[in-house]
């Protein structure tokens, strides 16, 4: 008895070690295998394999780090081929499972919307559990929608008498959503709860919902939920629903009506829309009807017409015209560019006493401004070279270390090296787009994500704009890459040091080796040509312009045309999207402007941008005694702005990459 006891208990031992090695078999996955099939998972559903890629993503193992955002991925497959179930399923044993993941909030959510109709109760359970969790803002923002909706939906078949504070509490969460996201892809869908709710509205209510109809298109509906709504809130949007409508007539009658009695009782969205339709229906030559618009207006909004009046007077009466907008507004949404532009006309007409003063005034009062490079670059220009003081070094070096990648940093920093030409004879050392910081360690999920190159996923979990910024260009989309990465450098208020790898997302040596060699052989200065290509398509191949300019450096066919023919390069215009024949031709249209200015090159920029003609005339034209009065006497504000985007672009490749 003792030793079947003891053999049982053998058995049992042996049968425990079989099913724990079963077990351990099947959790256990070598990490190679799991990048395999991971790969071979995501290849199937890029590819629309949807059924194969979910069966795929159900073989990582339970044990790997990657295995929730397979689960979601999974889920991703199921939506694809419609099957909600197996969706639901997913996101519930993602979030059950894996409560901690960042993605479980979002998983909730999703289960929540697939559960609106067929059990809101459990779907309100959800979404007020993604409430309170750190979900992004445009998540939480839809979570407060839904459960209003589901709350309102309970509460309409509810014995129980409703309170007044939470009647509003609900209806709230309406009006919240749309205010903060009148575009947002839920907006019609809350106009119609809001509307189902409370059938009552009050009339700047109404407005509100016609607006999130009118953002959708939704023409129709918008105007019949303004039927009930006063004139004093509606006007400006039933003034661009009649535009929409052609009935011009009532978008004049409205406009002037509402912009002299009701300018303050509409948003500043609905009554800037209202003028620009307005506008419109006098054409491009409506300066006359501005005017008159201008003179009729009362309100804290006026100053958008004013401000559209500046922009369209001619060039002597601008200054006066933005000087009494300042004058009359000096803490509108305007102001900022009013008292810039004053500024810029003092300088160009060398009134630098007044302009002085006027940038120790707009530093003061703007100090967020990306007008303040330019401000303190011409107050030591003034410093240098009208009054003679050595109090000019201490501005330029902080615009130098203030703001290091401007294009005022770039002229200040040639003003205090004493250089005359507007390029230096550098070579650039090409070092490619990298992993915006440290690499992340084998532990951690994007180092996972990034092996098996789940691009999308890295994105998802990355709350980084770099790192976004990395994954678009990883994918190729190099536009949307470079616009992310700048504009996230643009929000940082201290610069990194040049060396930090987030400038290469932001100046990418895409194609380089072709700007290298063509800019040698045409006798182009390399890092110009990057500029170039950045400020024309930022670097998309397949860019067009709405005139017909072509590829990276945004040819005109004639102009190609022209030049292959003179040096014997025969090609179809459409070869022109080719970034070899793109480059080289680019490089010898420039070169060619440029040996017809005199090899200046900001001349030969100018050119690029605004034509031979047009340059030749202004510097027969202009007064100006070096490159800064020049550059800011250009008559063309594109153009301008081209030379000065194309010269920033320059100083920091120079700066980033230089040997």
């Amino acid at each position: 008895m003792d030793l079947f006891k003891g053999n049982g208990f053998r058995v049992v031992v042996i049968i425990l070690c079989l099913l724990g090695g079963m077990m351990f078999a099947k959790l256990y996955q070598p990490y190679g295998k799991t990048i395999r099939i991971y790969k071979q998972a995501l290849k199937d559903y890029n590819n629309g394999n949807y059924s194969n890629s979910y069966y795929l993503f159900s073989k990582i193992s339970h044990i790997s780090p990657l295995k929730p955002i397979a689960i979601y991925r999974q889920a991703m497959c199921a939506r694809a081929l419609g099957d909600k179930q197996s969706e639901l399923r997913r996101y519930q044993q993602l979030f059950m499972t894996y409560p901690k993941n960042k993605l479980s909030s979002e998983a909730k959510y999703q289960a929540g919307q697939l559960l609106v109709e067929d059990d809101p109760n459990l779907a309100l359970k959800y979404f007020n559990s993604v409430a309170k969790s750190n979900i992004d803002e445009d998540y939480k923002l839809a979570t407060e929608y839904y459960i209003a909706r589901l709350n309102a939906s309970k509460m309409r078949y509810s014995k129980k008498k409703i309170t007044l504070a939470k009647f509003e509490q609900i209806e709230n969460s309406y009006r919240k959503y749309i205010e903060e996201a009148p575009d947002g892809r839920l907006a019609p869908n809350v106009a119609n709860s809001w509307l189902k709710y409370n059938p009552d509205a009050k009339s700047k209510d109404r407005v509100l919902i016609a607006g999130a109809y009118y953002n959708s298109k939704m023409y129709k509906e918008a105007k019949n939920v303004l039927a009930a709504s006063r004139i004093e809130d509606n006007w400006a949007i039933n003034a661009s629903l009649a535009y929409k409508e052609g009935d011009y007539k009532k978008t004049k009658e409205l406009t002037e009506t509402g912009v002299e009695k009701f300018g303050d009782n509409v948003s500043v969205r609905d009554y800037n829309r209202a003028v620009d339709d307005y506008l419109k229906i006098f054409g491009s030559d409506n300066l006359k009807y501005n005017m008159e618009l201008l003179s009729k207006a009362k309100g804290s909004k006026k100053d958008y017409i004013w401000n559209l009046k500046c922009s369209k007077v001619d060039t002597n009466s601008k200054y006066s015209c933005y000087k009494d907008l300042y004058l009359n507004f000096p803490n509108g949404e305007y102001a900022e560019n009013a008292i810039i532009q004053v500024f810029k006309y003092e300088i160009k007409t060398k009134n630098y006493a007044r302009a002085k003063d006027i940038a120790k005034d707009f530093i003061e009062k703007f100090p967020k401004s990306e007008h303040i490079p330019l401000c303190l670059f011409w107050l030591g220009k003034i410093e240098q070279i009208y009054y003679g003081t050595g109090g000019y070094t201490e501005y330029f070096q902080k615009v130098i270390n203030t703001y290091p990648d401007t294009y005022y940093a770039y002229r200040a920093f040639w003003i205090l090296q004493g250089l005359h030409s507007a390029t230096i004879n550098t070579e650039l050392n090409y070092k490619p787009v990298e992993y915006p910081y440290k690499y992340p360690s084998k532990n951690d999920i994007l180092y996972n994500l990034i092996t098996v190159q789940d691009y999308d996923m890295l994105a998802k979990l990355s709350k980084d704009d770099f790192i976004k910024s990395w994954v678009e260009y990883q994918k190729g989309n190099y536009a949307t890459s470079l616009t992310i990465a700048r504009d996230a450098m643009d929000k940082l208020e201290t610069k990194p040091p040049k060396t930090d790898l987030r400038w290469r997302l932001v100046y990418p040596q895409n194609f380089y080796k072709q700007v290298k060699n063509y800019s040698d052989r045409f006798k182009n200065n390399d890092a110009l040509m990057m500029a170039i290509i950045k400020a024309e398509s930022s670097f998309n191949t397949d860019a067009q312009s709405s005139v017909g300019a072509i590829g990276l450096m945004q040819l005109m066919p004639s102009t190609a045309h022209e030049i292959g023919d003179k040096h014997s390069i025969k090609f179809n215009t459409s070869y022109l999207f080719n970034p070899e024949l793109n480059i080289k031709l680019g490089n010898l249209y420039y070169s060619t402007l440029k040996e017809m200015l005199d090899n200046k090159e900001v001349s030969a920029i100018a050119a690029y941008n605004g034509g031979i003609g047009t340059v030749t005339r202004w510097k027969s034209t202009l007064k100006y005694t070096d490159t800064d009065e020049f550059v800011e006497q250009i008559p063309y504000e594109e153009t301008k702005n081209y030379v000065e985007k194309v010269f920033k672009n320059y100083w920091n490749y120079t700066r980033i990459y230089q040997k």
